[in-house]
């Protein structure tokens, strides 16, 4: 069978060049659920059972808010997958330098403030060994370095046995890593899970196969569905059988569903911004900058925790998406610095 071949490319931090801005907008749009997951369960915890009893309106609005920004992870790597990695030296230099930079900036800002002690030798070390709880580094990593074998894959196997192959991965990631709870597929935030989303992204890239060709419309339908479907299915698992835990996990079928079916949606618009391509040329600072340990709990959690407990329901989501947009604007800022400087250094060593 012929195959499409697509010849773009997308990388953690792409050029900015003349190219279509739906999947742009789209990782723009990743970064902001990003930031939303985090303001959700992560500050403020999963809706217990007492609350979900006594205040089922609310509860029900955090769980489907979750459900909504869920799809944030799966959906970045999708991104990636659909164009392919193609790797290379000075953009794998290109990410090191951008997660250094972002990290010694923050420590460097919050030193002068005196709001944080200064690092040691070991401090440093974490640092330029991505030690510092920065998952999403460490697991895209593996991918990255694995990305020609997987093309290879793509590029050699016949449709069916890539499509048995994808098949046969999902059911055993859902029966081992979804039900059965085996710790190596951890919840979702493994290379594993990552390479499993990837070569999906390439099969649906390269064969564009019928469940993949639907009216944008219904892509998105069917991910308001199964957006509404989490937040439904939760919600009675927590009232009803007393477990303190959800179906949130980047793994989850429904999840994988949302997420595809999101996705899609934008690949299906088409349209040219260079304000959007110019943004998106540095959404992945945004993870970096608000997920720093030295950021992270002090300047992000905690003051949504407090909005949370001070204010009514509407001045609450008016100052967490205040919040949010100021770290998104403040990280894409920094990460332009960081380009600069990565541009000099460059233009250095040639």
């Amino acid at each position: 069978m012929k195959r499409k071949i697509s010849h773009a490319n997308i990388t953690m931090n792409p050029t900015i060049q003349k190219r279509e801005s739906s999947l742009e907008l789209l990782r723009i749009i990743a970064m902001l659920l990003v930031l939303m997951v985090h303001a959700g369960f992560k500050a403020l915890g999963i809706p217990t059972v007492e609350e979900v009893a006594s205040s089922p309106a609310s509860s029900f609005l955090r769980f489907l808010s979750e459900s909504v920004a869920i799809v944030c992870v799966n959906v970045f790597i999708l991104i990636t997958g659909w164009f392919g990695i193609r790797p290379k030296v000075s953009r794998f230099c290109g990410l090191v330098f951008q997660v250094v930079f972002i990290g010694a900036f923050i420590y460097l800002c919050l030193l002068l403030l005196g709001k944080t002690e200064p690092w040691g030798v070991n401090g440093w070390v974490r640092l330029l060994l991505f030690r510092r709880g920065l998952w999403f580094v460490s697991a895209y990593m593996v991918l990255y370095v694995l990305a020609p074998v997987l093309n290879a894959f793509v590029a050699t196997a016949h449709q069916q046995t890539l499509r048995n192959v994808l098949l046969a991965f999902f059911a055993v990631q859902t029966l081992c890593g979804f039900c059965a709870d085996y710790s190596f597929f951890g919840y979702g935030y493994t290379p594993l899970s990552f390479i499993g989303l990837y070569l999906l992204a390439r099969y649906m890239s390269i064969y564009r196969s019928r469940f993949c060709t639907l009216n944008k419309w219904y892509d998105m339908t069917i991910y308001a569905c199964s957006t509404l479907l989490t937040a439904v299915l939760s919600m009675v698992v927590i009232r009803y059988t007393h477990r303190d835990d959800s179906l949130y996990d980047y793994l989850s079928p429904i999840v994988i569903v949302s997420s595809v079916y999101f996705f899609l949606f934008f690949t299906k618009l088409s349209f040219h911004s260079k304000a959007v391509n110019w943004v998106a040329s540095s959404a992945f600072a945004v993870y970096l900058f608000h997920c720093d340990p030295l950021f992270f709990d002090s300047y992000y959690l905690l003051p949504i925790k407090e909005f949370y407990v001070n204010d009514t329901l509407p001045m609450f989501v008016l100052h967490t998406a205040c919040l949010m947009m100021a770290v998104f604007v403040l990280a894409i800022v920094v990460d332009k610095l960081r380009i600069a400087a990565f541009n000099i250094i460059n233009r250095c060593f040639r």
